[in-house]
């Protein structure tokens, strides 16, 4: 899946069809703004794009136009890289208040609906991230106390706190709001760079609810149809994903695995047919799979002369660290890699999220258990060798 999510950011470009062009206007009056400028940018997936700026005039008002086609997102600004965000629909008529030195914490809007979400999304998210903010000051403040680790510990929990409060609020702004163009904004919320508040695996019926009502509402708009292809690649990950678990069940018959060893000659997982076998996922960067070697060769002294092998499939980077961990760790057995690490062709096989990760096999080939570690699979060896 692609990791950008397609949209990097809070903001989404929404609708670039062709059409007649129609206007909208944004004005206001903003305190201690007078004899500055104040600019209009249309959103675009890639940059901001010019649209209109003015003089704020001795009584602290202004005046914006635009020409749209269809509803577009745009963000307005008197001060470099300090942003509020509008959504613009044809006519709108859309009135901003405010301190144009304090333009984002301070500004009201009316006359688009749209819009007045959007505030009220951006407000609550400001508020999480002062509060974050807080923590941060507390724990630099607290860097030299020889009580750091608890109050570390304690400010993670409030962290936690505060995310998880964030992330049901912003559930139920979805839920309440999937009539408005405002709900794509909720989906990609950041509090931090590429920190989103929203996961679209773990929360993916968020991103399904807003791409069904999105879809029926706005057909035509690129953002849209970008959450429309995220979602359907993400239905397509759950698929692939529910057919690797099913095929890497007790009973199955596992997938064959064909690597070279140290010598380079490619070792098939099948030529160990007629024993039980570890097959074991590791790498010589991966400290808990380091931890995990002494046990394995332990159970492997006891148990391989009475038909116990182990494969060990590894994710190195590079053939020297590879060597040097299967020498330092005295790991007398068989070892293949193509050492291309998260790209190694077993990863997607195997559906990989983490190492270490092992099989065992059965002298058919058939999986008998998944991650049977220390003395879970010293056990379950000596109840196969030793009934």
């Amino acid at each position: 899946m692609n990791k950008n999510f397609w949209l990097t950011g809070i903001l989404v470009l929404l609708l670039s069809c062709n059409g007649e062009k129609s206007t909208f206007k944004i004005s206001g009056n903003l305190d201690k703004g007078e004899g500055m400028m104040i600019y209009l940018k249309e959103m675009t997936s890639t940059e901001m794009i010019h649209v209109d700026s003015t003089l704020i005039n001795d009584a602290g008002g202004f005046e914006l136009n635009g020409q749209l086609p269809e509803n577009r997102f745009y963000a307005i600004h008197t001060q470099p890289e300090s942003f509020i965000y509008i959504l613009a629909a044809k006519g709108d008529k859309i009135t901003i208040e405010g301190d144009a030195q304090a333009l984002t914490s301070t500004y009201t809007v009316s006359g688009s609906e749209d819009s007045r979400l959007i505030r009220e999304l951006t407000e609550e998210q400001n508020k999480v991230l002062a509060r974050i903010y807080q923590l941060n000051r507390i724990f630099t403040d607290s860097v030299h106390s020889p009580d750091l680790l608890e109050i570390k510990v304690g400010l993670d929990s409030v962290y936690d706190g505060i995310l998880e409060s964030h992330r049901e609020y912003t559930f139920a702004f979805i839920e309440d709001n999937l009539h408005s163009q405002a709900s794509l904004m909720a989906l990609y919320q950041q509090i931090g760079p590429r920190h989103f508040v929203l996961d679209p695996e773990n929360d993916f019926k968020y991103f399904s609810m807003v791409d069904s009502s999105m879809g029926i509402l706005y057909p035509e708009s690129d953002a849209v149809q970008d959450l429309h292809r995220q979602v359907d690649e993400l239905k397509q990950k759950q698929r692939l994903e529910s057919m690797s678990a099913a095929r890497l069940e007790a009973g199955s018959s596992v997938p064959e695995i064909a690597l070279p060893n140290p010598d380079g000659d490619t070792i098939l997982l099948s030529s160990l047919r007629g024993s039980y076998v570890l097959l074991d996922f590791w790498a010589s960067w991966c400290p808990p799979c380091r931890m995990e070697n002494p046990n394995l060769v332990k159970v492997y002294e006891k148990y391989h002369d009475k038909g116990f092998e182990i494969y060990q499939v590894s994710l190195d980077k590079t053939r020297d660290a590879w060597l040097k961990g299967i020498r330092d760790d005295g790991l007398n057995w068989v070892h293949v890699s193509d050492l291309q690490y998260w790209n190694s062709i077993v990863v997607p096989v195997y559906n990989l999220e983490g190492i270490p990760t092992s099989y065992l096999i059965d002298r058919r080939g058939r999986i008998v258990a998944r991650n049977l570690r220390g003395g879970i699979l010293e056990q379950e060896l000596k109840q196969i060798f030793n009934p």
